[in-house]
């Protein structure tokens, strides 16, 4: 089956960048699911789930709220949208949508909000998505989108700096080490979000904003709770 009417401009390319990244590997550490549950956690929502959306199929190796939730056909996930639109993608409303196989699975799922941000490599590839999902419409606001595009910026920084790392004989004993500080910065963030919505409601969202802007340095490998380096980080190519 053909999925081109799905496929971004530059579609071998980022095929060949999953490969590159060995991004279906990287998705089975812990940091993913860690980063799933705390989408959910920051808003408040019954499902959230991280998408590899490969050639002829979308993968999903982490989930909260769907366990059911593994593998679906490209054609038939809602994630293709964001990849193919290398954009953040907001639907509401989902139960009175088209008859296309991805709002078909969409409605089987009961969902009637779906909010998807790529996760971009290299600045120009995406290789998967960061979704939210309810079972009931909802207002999406910029600041949300804001947050929910720098957990995907996030997801994608963890896939880079692991890369970077364990393609380095010398650099390889610290990805486990960024990771391990990385998962405990979450562990944090998601006790802050629960006094933050008890106490002051209305800052939590800009507070959360700017931790996890922290969080993602802290992924980058750049905190100082690291033990030093033998080498240094390198930048992503084309960034």
């Amino acid at each position: 089956m053909s999925y081109s009417h799905l496929e971004p401009p530059n579609e071998q390319a980022r095929l060949l960048i999953i490969r590159k990244y060995h991004v279906p590997t990287a998705f089975q550490e812990p940091i993913f699911q860690e980063l799933t549950t705390l989408a959910a956690h920051i808003f408040g929502l019954p499902v959230a789930f991280l998408s590899l959306v490969d050639g002829a199929q979308v993968d999903f190796p982490a989930t909260h709220g769907v366990p059911d939730l593994r593998v679906l056909p490209r054609e038939a996930a809602l994630c293709s949208m964001a990849v193919h639109q290398h954009a953040t993608v907001v639907l509401n409303d989902i139960s009175q949508g088209s008859d296309s196989p991805h709002w078909q699975t969409a409605q089987r799922f009961r969902m009637e909000f779906y909010a998807g941000a790529p996760l971009l490599i290299e600045q120009h590839y995406a290789v998967g998505v960061m979704c939210l999902s309810d079972n009931q419409s909802r207002a999406f606001t910029s600041q949300e989108e804001a947050v929910l595009n720098e957990l995907a910026a996030i997801a994608s920084q963890a896939i880079t700096t692991r890369w970077q790392y364990v393609t380095e004989a010398a650099g390889a004993p610290r990805w486990p080490a960024v990771q391990q500080l990385a998962i405990e910065d979450i562990n944090l963030l998601r006790a802050l979000i629960r006094r933050l919505r008890a106490q002051f409601a209305d800052a939590a969202l800009h507070v959360v904003q700017r931790r996890l802007v922290n969080l993602r340095e802290t992924v980058a490998g750049l905190s100082a709770l690291l033990p030093s380096a033998s080498i240094p980080v390198r930048p992503p190519l084309g960034a």
